[in-house]
């Protein structure tokens, strides 16, 4: 019997689980390590934050996924590994040997400081939850010309949508109050590396909201209700969702998984680390050759490659090659019922948009959560 140790509730390990659902292997214990048996898919949380689903209508059960896999689910988060002695140290003091590991963990996200600011990091994904619900409930407590300032630290994808969200979800809560919103970047420009079309049109969205984009802002520490950046402007805010780069976790590090520039797990073209064979990794928690943009829609993709190259790992048999999508669809959520499709050079807007995001959202998940 070999034990296949799954580490995280990531999209490329929904995948797997699935795939043994559907042909179990009779030699193989599965055990999933994970602190949440509910992983909220990343394609739906902007629209979670903007009201249009539950927190539950946008998770997979991994608790369910498990059942059907016929696997183990231990409720606690990795905090080390010793991958000579091939055993994974727990956050409650327990340890779980394995034969093979995967690594899906995403990455994580350390903001400064804030004691009356309420800081809310969009990574991970599954800590938001308790935080985005406290700050729903002081919202909803302003008061008849109260202003209320929120700001955005980042001006990806994540940023953007997720100001967009704030923006319907707060003003719909507290029409009574002032809400003044700044959504600042790093660089010169917003939305770096998407095509010019696109830029202009979800500019445009935030422009048409009041929606104050600031450039050129590196922030550095949070100071009481401030936001202060390295060349000494600040931004005043009593909420601030941070939505900057992807960071690593330390403890892959430390086990001496070779690791990248930025301090993810190297793989190769099959998902397997580059120092340990028996180690895979897959989603955002993986350092490819050429740099990936840390979404979900290579994390899905990984995982059929993943889920055959675990299985061959098992087996003794030869691995296929992970071959990331060179274009690949966006959606992006504009707050309401609209969105922007993004795919290249190419954009487009409306309605439309949105129901079509709906659709691949929901068939992603209904695949997952079906019994």
């Amino acid at each position: 019997m070999k034990r296949l140790v799954l580490v995280g509730a990531g999209h490329a390990h929904a995948r797997v689980l699935l795939d043994f659902a559907h042909r179990p292997m009779a030699d193989v214990e599965i055990v999933l390590v994970s602190p949440v048996a509910l992983a909220p898919y990343s394609g739906m949380v902007p629209g979670w934050l903007a009201g249009h689903y539950t927190w539950e209508e946008c998770c997979i059960d991994f608790v369910s996924l498990c059942r059907r896999a016929d696997a183990a689910l231990r409720p606690s988060a990795a905090i080390a590994l010793d991958p000579a002695q091939r055993v994974l140290l727990l956050a409650d003091g327990e340890c779980v040997d394995y034969d093979f590991l995967s690594i899906d963990i995403g990455a994580t996200l350390t903001p400064p400081k804030a004691e009356r600011m309420a800081l809310l990091p969009v990574r991970p994904l599954s800590a938001m939850q308790l935080r985005w619900d406290a700050l729903l409930d002081e919202i909803r407590t302003l008061g008849a010309g109260t202003v209320y300032r929120v700001a955005v630290v980042g001006g990806g994808v994540a940023g953007v949508e997720s100001m967009l969200a704030m923006h319907r979800r707060f003003t719909g809560l507290a029409p009574q109050a002032e809400f003044r919103f700044t959504l600042a970047t790093q660089g010169d420009e917003l939305l770096p590396g998407m095509a010019a079309g696109a830029v202009r049109r979800l500019a445009a969205h935030l422009a048409r909201r009041g929606i104050e984009v600031l450039h050129g802002f590196s922030a550095e520490t949070v100071d009481g209700v401030q936001i202060v950046g390295e060349d000494g402007r600040t931004i005043a805010a009593d909420a601030a969702l941070w939505a900057t780069g992807a960071q690593a976790y330390r403890w892959p590090r430390q086990a001496g998984l070779q690791i990248d520039e930025r301090g993810f797990i190297r793989v190769d073209e099959a998902l397997r680390s580059t120092s340990h064979p028996n180690v895979f990794a897959a989603g955002d928690c993986a350092g490819w050759g050429k740099p990936l943009p840390k979404a979900g829609v290579f994390a899905v993709r990984m995982g059929p490659v993943l889920s055959h190259n675990l299985r061959a790992a098992i087996n003794g048999a030869s691995l296929t090659t992970y071959r990331p999508q060179r274009r690949y669809l966006m959606l992006v959520g504009t707050g309401d019922e609209h969105a922007v499709a993004v795919r290249g050079g190419l954009s487009a807007e409306g309605r439309w948009a949105w129901r079509w995001k709906q659709g691949i959202d929901r068939r992603f998940l209904v695949r997952y959560n079906r019994e």
